[in-house]
């Protein structure tokens, strides 16, 4: 039977390395994929230790989803600015995906606190726990640090290198406070849409009187130095890939 399609249109077609955006894509999936792989780890702990000791910590689960989040967004972000030569129209949906990547970044780095839950409990090993936690908690700074190195290079592009430094500057600081209202004051990211009012007047008590709030600041600067300095080792490592591949 003869095929309905020449041969030489079948060899004429655009290959998968042809697409538009194909080099762009092939250069982010290891790191999601990579991140895919930290994510399904940390299940299959929880899930072990749900199947061995019979208790679920179902709150580690929706904070490793919100944790996602970010990432999204930047994702999201950052590949339709990539196409704005092209189509102008598309800066709107960039802003809007830019401020819910801001929105819900702390819940990525909040993970980090669910540590404070750590304690013995009957039948379960400490150090299992302890295992479950990091796991959690590395995957979810991750998450967000890499989700803040897309946005970094979308202000770069944009506004150039100096101002993307002062752009993660205040994510940084921005993220601290956020860790604090998520962890101590028990705030969460969606209350900037449904609770305006009263998160406002909660900041508001807050810079009228910054020294009375020094627990604020200590917890806030200490998590932005902290986060700082995971990221600034995050992005020498990447340098160091790339000092390597052009030797190679």
């Amino acid at each position: 039977m003869r095929s309905r399609f020449p041969m030489s249109t079948l060899s004429n077609a655009p290959s998968l390395s042809q697409w538009p955006g194909y080099s762009h894509w092939r250069r982010q999936f290891p790191v999601v994929a990579a991140l895919v792989f930290a994510t399904a780890l940390c299940l299959a702990l929880l899930g072990l230790r749900t199947w061995r000791y019979g208790v679920l910590q179902s709150w580690l689960i929706w904070n490793l989803f919100l944790a996602w989040l970010p990432l999204l967004g930047a994702l999201a972000a950052y590949n339709l600015q990539h196409g704005l030569q092209h189509r102008q129209r598309r800066w709107l949906p960039v802003s809007v995906f830019a401020v819910l990547w801001l929105l819900f970044l702390p819940n990525a780095t909040y993970l980090v606190t669910d540590i404070i839950h750590l304690k013995p409990r009957n039948g379960v090993p400490l150090w299992y726990d302890l295992i479950v936690l990091v796991s959690f908690a590395w995957t979810g700074v991750f998450l967000g640090l890499v989700s803040l190195f897309l946005m970094q290079e979308m202000v770069r592009r944009f506004a150039g290198r100096a101002a993307s430094w002062l752009f993660v500057f205040g994510v940084m600081v921005l993220n601290g406070f956020g860790l604090y209202f998520g962890r101590v004051l028990r705030w969460n990211s969606w209350d900037v849409l449904f609770r305006p009012g009263n998160l406002f007047f909660e900041l508001l008590d807050g810079v009228r009187d910054p020294w009375a709030h020094t627990q604020t600041l200590a917890f806030a600067g200490l998590f932005t130095l902290l986060f700082s300095a995971v990221y600034l080792m995050l992005l020498a490592f990447t340098q160091l890939q790339l000092e390597q591949q052009q030797k190679s």
